[in-house]
């Protein structure tokens, strides 16, 4: 059973299809990067912090220390499956070359989920029509939405230009997000 890394951007679909993988392939151990992220800052009592300075919570959960320290836990968990289960990460704060340069290809499909070629505007509809209850987005401001959409528009084109150049797949799920979702999973190399 191959091991499964699901990065992009927010708002593109990475959890909805680990859930999806995960409900197909019952097996599978899935791990949520957030998860790690505020087991890190509620380790060093800083959560009221982060909360209140969302910039600050971006760049701790993008810079290259967390990225490194994430896949070396989920390298590790790897390690020790003994009943080839699998894992499944899914993570929003990964660059593309740290990944090539961490994530055995052979053992793991790596595939991005991102958004495209849309606009700051259209994100924010996109993200405003996918959301429900569950989602962090759900209820927020059209301009809140927008500002973090800025940063999903920077990270999309950065995924878009670096995901080729290191062999991990970029895919679009602006359009027909569902349908774009369920093709994935049956194509996935499992």
């Amino acid at each position: 059973m191959k091991n499964i890394l699901i990065m992009g951007i927010g708002r593109a679909g990475k959890t909805t299809l680990s859930k999806m993988i995960k409900d197909k392939y019952i097996n599978y151990n899935l791990i949520h990067s957030d998860a790690l992220k505020w087991a890190m800052i509620r380790a060093e009592n800083k959560e009221e912090f982060y909360r209140e300075n969302v910039d600050k919570q971006k760049e701790f959960e993008h810079c290259e220390y967390f990225q490194r320290t994430l896949l070396e836990l989920y390298k590790s968990l790897i390690r020790k499956d003994n009943k080839h289960y699998g894992y499944i990460l899914e993570s929003g704060q990964l660059h593309p070359k740290i990944v090539k340069e961490m994530i055995d290809f052979d053992n793991t499909t790596v595939i991005c989920l991102g958004l495209g070629n849309l606009n700051i505007e259209d994100m924010v509809n996109l993200c405003i029509e996918h959301d429900t209850k569950e989602d962090w987005t759900y209820g927020l401001s059209r301009e809140y939405l927008t500002k973090h959409a800025e940063d999903w528009y920077n990270s999309n084109e950065m995924l878009k230009k670096e995901c080729p150049k290191y062999g991990i797949k970029y895919i679009d799920t602006s359009k027909d997000r569902r349908n774009i979702l369920k093709d994935t999973l049956e194509k996935l190399e499992i």
